[in-house]
Order: C-alpha cells, then sequence, then structure tokens
C-alpha cells in the first residue's frame, strides 16, 4: 500500500488507511531518524496527573507488596 502527501495550509498531511482502526482526535508524537524513517507514536496520558493526592508508596503497603529496594530495569519513580 502507498500513500500519498497532501498540502494542507502550512502543513503536509499524509492518509492514515481506514485499515487501521485509528480513531479520530488521537494523539501522537512524530519522530523523524536519521534514515529518513518518519514514525508516529501514541501520547500516554501519566495516569497519576488525574488525582495527584494519591500516595503509590502508601497503596504498596497496604496491599504488602514486597519491594527489595534495587532496580529492576529503568525505574525512576521516587
Amino acid at each position: 500500500m502507498t500513500v500519498k502527501t497532501r498540502k494542507q495550509g502550512n502543513s503536509i498531511m499524509i492518509a492514515v488507511p481506514s485499515q487501521f482502526k485509528i480513531g479520530e482526535n488521537v494523539e501522537y508524537n512524530p519522530v523523524l531518524d536519521d534514515n529518513g524513517v518518519l514514525s508516529f507514536v501514541p501520547v500516554h496520558k501519566n495516569l497519576f496527573d488525574q488525582h495527584p493526592e494519591y500516595d503509590l508508596r502508601s497503596a504498596i503497603k497496604s496491599m504488602n507488596i514486597g519491594d527489595n529496594g534495587k532496580a529492576v530495569g529503568k525505574e525512576n519513580v521516587w
């Protein structure tokens, strides 16, 4: 399948085929790499923005979830 760019106002548009089943008003961050590959990464919302008073640390304690205090990957939540 091939799509073609078109100009709309000051922007260049690319149509997304309906087969991809992407809804309206979905937000993406465009990324252009060194090889000229254009990617669109979905924007993820921070779940804690809606409830900034939520204390994850106390919730973990109340559920008796153990923590050895060592990072497993790239965690940086505290």
